[in-house]
């Protein structure tokens, strides 16, 4: 695992969990989810979402994140908001790896394997 994926992918997990810990709020608020759900899925959600950069050092945090985002986008179902702001952070996280990996590419073709 390089470094900019590291830093690209803890970033993009990190503010997806603040994201999903603030629309906890919102479900109970504005869409009458009982509190002990949102708590429940929201918070868990949240929590994966900050313990997945852990595994940058292992390799396993590319597929723990990309199995994430689909969860995500689930929790639309019940707070349409999060349709945009699960897809915002899916689309960073697929965006942003991809860019890595090519600039990667292109390091590698110009400068030699590093």
């Amino acid at each position: 695992m390089n470094k900019g994926q590291r830093i690209i992918g803890s970033s993009v997990l990190i503010f997806e969990a603040i994201a999903i810990w603030l629309a906890i709020p919102v479900a109970i608020q504005n869409h009458n989810i009982d509190p002990t759900i949102a708590i429940a899925v929201g918070g868990t959600l949240g929590v994966l979402a900050v313990l997945i950069p852990a595994g940058f050092r292992r390799g396993w945090a590319v597929i723990a994140g990309s199995v994430l985002q689909p969860f995500v986008l689930v929790t639309a179902f019940w707070v349409i908001e999060m349709l945009f702001i699960g897809g915002l952070f899916a689309g960073l996280w697929a965006g942003g790896l991809f860019l890595v990996r090519r600039a990667d590419q292109i390091r590698n073709q110009r400068f030699g394997p590093q």
